[in-house]
């Protein structure tokens, strides 16, 4: 069955439904796209076809989007990264599972935990940080093995992000992130850098090649297969095939961003989770945990293929983010927040037509399985695929309006973290380099510069991480620092070469 989003013209206005079945109905927006391979299927697409119409990546992202929030066999069976067979969207009157799969990915601390000691990946939830000692409970009955552990209050240091903040332009709700990788990336790591030197290793190697040879190999553009014997970082691709668990999927990550909602809100709009948080003990010496409810606001996903090494980039937001009275501050080298709150700020780069009308097509799936479903309230926000310098290629610069807010992110096309807008050349593919803005281009700096492939999980800037966010004031100096000490010794590597 094909359905079409066709309609509206300069030139007048037409509709076009598919009335062969129950499912038909009728959108109109501008443009016709086919999107009817967007269907809900518990296990992720492994691989987008090259090339890629931005109709089918816009499905490509649906198609994980709705995998991922698919319900977790967990309970069940105690396996993450697993879906629940005998669950589906149709099934009422729930407005999403118990516990979804992409929440039961590994946490950045259970990938690389300050004990230095990565655990199996289907243990428990297990978060290490620094000194055990620190990190305390609110209450005796405070869980620490919840799912989702809101440990990072920023982005990537560059600015604290609020919620309503009003015309008054009060800072108490804060917006709040954690970081996840799924099974096969975490197995990656497991058995072939397995620990902070190992990995320190596999990233230094794959930096001084990309320095060296512009390739992750000598000879060899491929950045997916290669043998890990070599000690070079070079997580696993996703390879065509079908949508059933057999098939490799590759490396994938998820970003989320959550916030508390006022008494005023209608928590019936949200995806709300009980979670952990953190603060600071009454003397300041300890990290205080405790569970608070939080409603999820954006995700992104990230999805490592043979046809796609840089990643496909995926971003989502609740529908109501510009409504949700956001604001930002910027934060300065030393972690402070400096000047004004940016109350109400803009989105500095459109949603695509054919991302809106996407959402549009989900939503009314979603509807006619289930009237409840909480995802008709989150929107795609855009897709990223292959790098190109062109600026006006689509998606250049994908931004999530609450994990990219401020222009250094939301406008990203530079060469590092402390040169977001020179327009530098900062992510490698197939031997070449190229200056690629958004998502896409922040985290190609991780790959050439860091080492990490693509991925901020890697590199050892903070990591293994000893603390919550709120116990660490310097996240941008250190990676200031980082950038600073490896362009002197990519010097001191270019003067041994000649």
């Amino acid at each position: 069955m094909i359905f079409l989003i066709r309609c509206m013209s300069s030139g007048g206005e037409t509709a076009a439904t598919d009335s062969t079945g129950p499912d038909s109905f009728d959108v109109r927006t501008t443009g016709t796209w086919d999107f009817s391979r967007i269907q809900p299927r518990p296990y992720l697409p492994s691989e987008l076809d090259y090339p890629s119409t931005e109709a089918e990546q816009v499905t490509f992202a649906w198609n994980e989007f709705l995998a991922l929030n698919w319900k977790s066999s967990y309970a069940s069976d105690s396996i993450r990264d697993n879906p629940d067979q005998n669950w589906n969207y149709s099934q009422r009157p729930e407005p999403y599972p118990p516990l979804v799969v992409w929440e039961t990915f590994a946490h950045r601390t259970e990938l690389r935990p300050a004990s230095d000691k990565m655990l199996h990946f289907d243990a428990p939830p297990h978060y290490s940080f620094g000194d055990s000692n620190n990190i305390v409970p609110a209450t005796p009955n405070t869980d620490f093995k919840l799912f989702d552990n809101l440990d990072e209050n920023n982005e990537i240091g560059s600015c604290d992000v609020y919620g309503q903040v009003g015309a008054t332009g009060k800072k108490d709700v804060m917006v709040l992130y954690q970081a996840k990788c799924n099974r096969e990336e975490y197995d990656y790591l497991y058995k072939y850098f397995p620990n902070k030197n190992a990995l320190k290793t596999g990233t230094k190697n794959l930096h001084d090649n990309i320095f060296k040879y512009g390739a992750y190999f000598p000879g060899d553009t491929s950045a997916c297969g290669i043998s890990p014997d070599t000690k070079v970082l070079c997580l696993p691709c996703g390879r065509k095939g079908d949508f059933g668990p057999e098939t490799p999927k590759g490396a994938v990550e998820v970003k989320t961003a959550w916030r508390e909602l006022r008494p005023d809100e209608d928590a019936t709009r949200f995806f709300v989770r009980n979670v952990i948080v953190y603060k600071k003990s009454a003397d300041g010496k300890k990290f205080v945990y405790e569970n608070k409810n939080y409603a999820l606001i954006g995700l992104h996903i990230i999805h490592k293929t043979e046809n796609y090494p840089n990643f496909i980039f995926a971003s989502f937001e609740h529908v109501d983010v510009q409504q949700q009275n956001m604001g930002y501050v910027e934060l300065n080298k030393k972690g402070n927040e400096q000047g004004l709150l940016v109350a109400r700020y803009p989105r500095l780069h459109p949603i695509s037509q054919i991302a809106d009308a996407s959402t549009e097509y989900v939503h009314s799936l979603l509807a006619r399985k289930n009237k409840a479903s909480i995802w008709q309230n989150y929107r795609l926000v855009g897709v990223q695929t292959r790098p190109t310098d062109d600026t006006a290629a689509f998606n250049f610069y994908l931004a999530n309006y609450v994990i990219e807010s401020d222009p250094a992110l939301a406008s990203f096309h530079g060469s590092g973290l402390d040169t977001p807008f020179n327009k530098g050349k900062n992510i490698l593919f197939g031997k070449k380099f190229y200056s690629m803005g958004g998502c896409q281009g922040c985290h190609g700096v991780a790959q050439i510069q860091l080492g990490g492939d693509g991925s901020f999980l890697m590199d050892d800037v903070g990591k293994p991480v000893d603390s919550p966010d709120i116990g660490i004031h310097d996240k941008l100096q250190r990676y200031l620092n980082a950038f600073k000490k490896i362009r002197m010794q990519d010097e001191a590597l270019l003067k041994q070469v000649h």
